[in-house]
């Protein structure tokens, strides 16, 4: 890439370089990793990539190398979702990511990504779909993702009441 006349290697997901054509003109979001021995640039087409990028780094053995992998393996939402999920599966297959290092990264990423980040704002979870109110006030009593999308899961649909819901969703978190 080139930018004031100076020209600098920047790392990128498959989607950014498949998207930008030799010579054209483009607008990258970077990350800049130093090291003792090396400095890198990692460009993102949008903040989104960019912040997911910076939390898989956050992750203990996990690299800008490794992380790139795993951009590349699926979109930002389908990584939020499986982390949100509790699914290490979708990183097993990754090169450099054994089934310790997909669990540890759902699990260290757990409390970093929110439901809320999945989907935008306004809208429902598809399996949370009319319980997003008592699914987030579980979240706010404590309980996990995976937790409260299980004790939602057993709410007959029939049932409208917010109040209720909880009531039921806490009886089947205490079961």
């Amino acid at each position: 890439m080139e930018t004031g006349g100076i020209g600098y290697k920047v790392f990128a997901p498959k989607n950014v370089l498949d998207s930008f054509k030799v010579g054209e003109e483009c607008f990258l979001y970077t990350y800049h990793h130093i090291k003792e021995d090396n400095q890198a640039l990692y460009g993102f087409i949008s903040t989104e990539e960019q912040d997911l990028f910076e939390l898989l780094l956050s992750v203990s053995g996990i690299g800008p190398k490794v992380a790139l992998s795993v951009m590349n393996s699926a979109t930002v939402d389908e990584l939020r979702t499986a982390v949100i999920e509790d699914n290490s599966d979708i990183l097993t297959g990754i090169a450099g990511i054994g089934s310790k290092t997909a669990k540890r990264i759902v699990l260290e990423l757990k409390n970093k990504i929110k439901i809320s980040d999945v989907r935008p704002v306004g809208t429902k979870s598809i399996d949370v779909g009319s319980h997003i109110d008592v699914y987030e006030a579980l979240l706010r009593l404590g309980y996990n993702a995976v937790e409260a999308r299980a004790a939602l899961k057993m709410v007959p649909g029939e049932i409208k009441d917010p109040d209720e819901k909880l009531k039921i969703a806490l009886r089947n978190l205490g079961k």
